[in-house]
């Protein structure tokens, strides 16, 4: 799996699109112009220029942007800039109870990060399954991690979250500010590697 993300300071999604997918053919060796976005009658983001087989997904996060591609099997992506949010009770409002506990049970300069943690791994996983943020997506359960603030990890590889064995995600370490988590559905994508291609510094 390969994951571009770019900065994307007062850009719109248009703009933010196209900076993310030139960052792309540069990093996938392809000619600029190549890659183009679309989408599926269900919605789900298609890209064409690298031949059939590619899942992609694309995201938005207020300031930066990230696409991912692979051939495992149908993805979500989210990436998150941190910004100041009522942690706790947006936590409260829509995850389960053990994983709010969990979130308040963090240092209190802590808490924005952990939530941002715990809600880009139910967006990516409602991406995966082509269903978005619906109210089953905010009862799937994200891995909780043992340590907190989390191991700066790079590298981490796609492993189930608990309750969904189909399903695989990472969430590699990129800046103290930023969140990315990646969710791939499939048998063949457990324990892949995560190919994480910064454009320029967050």
């Amino acid at each position: 799996m390969t994951v571009v993300v770019v900065p994307t300071p007062g850009l719109r999604d248009a703009e933010s699109r196209r900076r993310v997918l030139d960052a792309a053919e540069v990093v996938l060796g392809a000619g600029p112009g190549t890659l183009r976005l679309g989408h599926e009658d269900n919605g789900r983001p298609l890209l064409s220029g690298l031949g059939e087989g590619v899942h992609v997904s694309l995201s938005h996060g207020r300031g930066v942007a990230a696409l991912a591609l692979t051939g495992l099997g149908p993805l979500g992506v989210d990436v998150e800039a941190e910004r100041p949010v009522r942690a706790v009770a947006l936590a409260e409002r829509w995850f389960p109870a053990a994983e709010a506990d969990w979130l308040k049970g963090r240092e209190e300069r802590m808490r924005v990060a952990a939530y941002f943690w715990l809600w880009t791994h139910k967006e990516a996983m409602g991406k995966a399954y082509g269903t978005g943020l619906d109210p089953e997506a905010f009862r799937r359960r994200a891995p909780v991690p043992a340590r907190w603030p989390r191991d700066r990890r790079a590298d981490a590889p796609l492993a189930p979250p608990p309750g969904e064995p189909g399903l695989s995600v990472s969430s590699p370490f990129l800046d103290d500010r930023v969140t990315l988590t990646v969710a791939v559905l499939g048998p063949d994508a457990r324990g892949a590697p995560v190919d994480v291609h910064l454009a320029s510094p967050l």
